[in-house]
């Protein structure tokens, strides 16, 4: 859905209070302000990501909508999240502005190496059979949760003096991002 793509933009809340990027001064506190303010930051050509869009609620989707509709916005909307599908098709108004529909699959295993190590750096100082093993232990080819392997090892390495990318620490860390059935 839409016209391009520009610098990023979203809000943020910050010791003076909540502040719109893109916008001059503190965010509004009143709807029809804060409103204009999302609108005005949304003037440029930029991409508006949503993830987890299927658990957004209709009023959401219609304020999501009233976005995509405005003559001073020029966004390209992209929705994530599997599911998505169902939650548009609760707005009508809005699923027909779709102008394509993109599925992500899982990573297949000849992929793994080369899309995680592309994906962070950290990951390059990982052997391949250990990447194989990880995504055959945890990630079963869901980016996601090599995304979140990531931010977990990263605070690891971080807070932990001695740790070493091994075996130990890693299934310490599928634990973590594994829900336990």
């Amino acid at each position: 859905m839409g016209a391009g793509a520009g610098a990023p933009v979203g809000v943020r809340h910050e010791a003076g209070g909540v502040r719109c990027f893109g916008a001059a001064g503190p965010f509004p506190h009143t709807s029809a302000l804060a409103d204009a303010a999302v609108a005005g930051a949304l003037g440029e050509a930029r991409v508006l990501v949503v993830d987890e869009a299927q658990r957004l609620p209709v009023p959401c989707l219609e304020y999501l909508q009233s976005l995509w509709d405005d003559p001073g916005t020029r966004i390209t909307l992209v929705l994530c999240g599997s599911g998505s599908e169902r939650a548009l098709a609760r707005l009508p108004q809005l699923a027909s502005r779709v102008g394509g529909w993109q599925e992500v699959p899982r990573l297949a295993a000849a992929e793994v190496a080369a899309v995680v190590t592309g994906f962070h750096p950290l990951w390059r100082t990982v052997a391949a059979p250990d990447l194989t093993w990880i995504d055959q232990s945890c990630a079963h080819g869901t980016f996601r949760m090599w995304a979140a392997l990531t931010a977990h090892l990263q605070n690891a390495l971080l807070t932990t003096a001695d740790a070493a990318v091994d075996r130990a620490l890693l299934r310490r860390l599928f634990r973590r991002v594994v829900p336990p059935l």
